[in-house]
């Protein structure tokens, strides 16, 4: 292990003082990292890298060549990837622009991954993220320095970042002062506990796993989710499968009986080695179980010593779901859920920010512990036990409010009021027109209007 600019085991001297450009460190370089990067180094006072651990930016959008022969790889593995072949985003492209940098013209509004892997890495590009981005590096712990003492008027503390250099074969630490989590959301597989699951003996995955619907040609899928990779899943076996089964929570149908191999139904009642015990008590022969239950938040470089607590849907205790209660000088953006990607990225960075800069003044640590908790308790009044764990960062209805609040206390203008039009249109084509909504198309005219345009079937 080395200390970069120190003695083997110990940060040198010249390290423990503060500098006069804040050192950020920003833990991913998909969406939000490179979000991150580019506001940090648009001021001269802050020195920001990136750490990603693949071999290029983009995160979670990356579909590598060859993957479909590829299963359980890990994160570091070329092959890794938690997409599938055929998906397209369930947002319009202009809801997913970051700021000053808009995806390129084109006659669809929802997109392959590749799309969205390219406008990543050409933002990249045209902001000059890439010197400050160290690729094939992988952050292993992060642990607040609570040895020093932070000035009454300051934010702190500082952290010591260990990350592994692959290519130089080197473990590292450095001190930064401040640490952005972009890790993402969509990497850790939730999988929880279904009756009788164990018993059945085919196929069983997880939606992450699944990459192009020719591996299960002819064979009987049983699809375990209610959400839209369910539904987006299901709509791409249907044509290769011979009977696709859609077993979820909610009464809500995506399909409406427009397929005759296709049928929705609640969670089954039990499973046999080779079916399952659908809800009418009739038996359904299954070859397949694909798991579309989400993901859980999951940081495993952050020590003990962070007190950043990680379940299927809560990280806690984040302020204003975004920065450590205990230790402001770390942030994890866009854990909220139920919302669009922008202006969402670009409010929070800002938001914490000007909070590092000292333009909005936190609360105490502990009025930000209790407003915290306060949040999440009226989040889960009248909400049943089981679902209320998924609810805790859920922003649907209230993202603009909780945007302009933000905006009016940091000193920036938060929300065009065109993007609250456009993601109630996209929301309600989503839920009303599942098998067609993706030919829409749903594009910014302006700050105050869009376009929505129906797209006839093809023939």
């Amino acid at each position: 292990m080395e200390f970069l600019s120190g003695q083997k085991g110990q940060p040198s001297s010249q390290e423990q003082q503060p500098s006069l450009r804040r050192r950020v460190a920003i833990i991913g370089a998909g969406y939000c990292g490179l979000c991150a990067l580019r506001h940090f180094l648009s001021d001269p006072k802050y020195e920001a890298t990136a750490f990603e651990l693949s071999h290029q930016v983009g995160g979670v959008w990356n579909y590598p060549e060859r993957c479909e022969e590829r299963t359980n790889e890990q994160m570091t593995s070329p092959f890794y990837t938690r997409m599938y072949r055929n998906m397209r985003t369930n947002l319009p492209k202009d809801l997913m622009a970051l700021e000053g940098f808009s995806f390129l013209g084109g006659e669809s509004s929802y997109i392959d991954a590749s799309t969205v892997l390219q406008y990543l890495q050409s933002y990249a590009d045209h902001f000059k993220l890439h010197p400050h981005i160290k690729l094939d590096h992988r952050v292993n712990v992060v642990t607040p320095i609570l040895s020093e003492h932070v000035p009454a008027n300051a934010v702190g503390p500082r952290w010591l970042v260990e990350y592994e250099d692959f290519k130089r074969n080197l473990t590292v630490t450095e001190i930064f002062d401040v640490v952005f989590v972009c890790n993402g959301k969509n990497h850790t597989p939730f999988v929880p506990e279904f009756f009788g699951l164990a018993n059945f003996q085919g196929q069983r995955l997880h939606s992450s796993e699944y990459r192009e619907p020719g591996r299960f040609a002819g064979q009987n899928v049983l699809l375990l989710g209610g959400g839209p990779s369910a539904g987006d899943i299901a709509l791409d076996l249907i044509s290769s499968a011979k009977t696709v089964i859609l077993a979820k929570r909610q009464p809500m149908s995506f399909f409406k009986d427009q397929f005759p191999n296709l049928k929705e139904t609640a969670i089954p009642q039990g499973f046999t080695a080779h079916g399952a015990i659908l809800e009418d008590g009739s038996t359904a022969d299954i070859d397949a179980v694909i798991l579309c239950t989400g993901f859980a938040y999951d940081f495993p470089f952050l020590s003990k010593e962070c007190r950043v607590e990680a379940s299927r849907g809560r990280v806690t205790p984040l302020y204003r779901h975004l920065i450590n209660a205990w230790y402001p000088t770390m942030a994890i953006p866009f854990v909220v859920t139920l919302v669009t990607l922008t202006p969402i990225l670009d409010g929070q960075v800002k938001f914490f920010k000007a909070v590092l800069d000292g333009k909005v003044r936190l609360p105490s640590t502990e009025k930000m512990l209790q407003l915290t908790e306060d949040d999440y308790r009226q989040r889960i009044v009248g909400n049943e036990e089981g679902g209320s764990r998924n609810i805790a960062h859920g922003m649907e209805q209230e993202i603009w409010a909780y945007l302009e609040e933000m905006g009016r206390e940091a000193g920036f203008d938060a929300v065009e009021p065109v993007y609250p039009k456009m993601c109630a249109a996209a929301f309600h084509v989503l839920r009303t027109e599942f098998t067609t909504f993706k030919r829409d198309l749903i594009q910014r005219v302006d700050s105050e209007s869009f376009w929505h345009v129906k797209k006839a079937e093809p023939n």
